[in-house]
């Protein structure tokens, strides 16, 4: 199965690797030399064909669609045919991988989250409190439909 939690992020030539030496002579690199240096999501090079800019924008771009309240919602949904358990822990991981690009830092940020999301947390909530609902139904509405007067045939002979 494909994964639910999409990452993205830009090429990363390491020190003393076939690309960072490629990079390195044609004067691509654009970082200092140690790896300790390094800053996470900045571009360690000249890309070919658009500017660091441009690739940047392309990655928050990637990001901020996929872990959209909507493309969240629709990623729930396409699953459908999974059971509960698996779309809640689906959404939830949905919510938390987020943070790796946008970091919720504090209960506010997290809290904003929630709102945004809140169409499909409820959605889940109202099918986990329905489906609870209805295992609890039927015995009782087995056992109420019949009287104690009439016989219930319960099958094998």
């Amino acid at each position: 199965m494909a994964s639910r939690t999409p990452c993205f992020g830009t090429l990363i030539p390491f020190p003393s690797t076939p690309l960072y030496k490629r990079l390195e002579v044609a004067g691509r690199l654009t970082r200092p030399q140690h790896w300790l240096d390094f800053k996470p999501y900045t571009m360690a090079h000249t890309p070919l064909k658009m500017s660091i800019d441009e690739t940047h924008a392309e990655v928050n771009h990637a990001w901020s669609s996929s872990y959209s309240p909507a493309a969240i919602a629709q990623a729930v949904e396409s699953i459908r045919d999974k059971g509960l358990g698996y779309r809640i822990n689906i959404l939830i991981a949905r919510l938390c991988f987020r943070g790796i690009y946008f970091p919720q830092l504090g209960k506010r940020a997290w809290m904003k989250i929630i709102f945004q999301n809140r169409r499909t947390i409820l959605k889940l909530v109202s099918e986990a409190m329905s489906s609870g609902r209805k295992s609890r139904d039927v015995p009782e509405a087995t056992s109420q439909a019949h009287s104690l007067d009439e016989p219930v045939y319960r099958g094998g002979d």
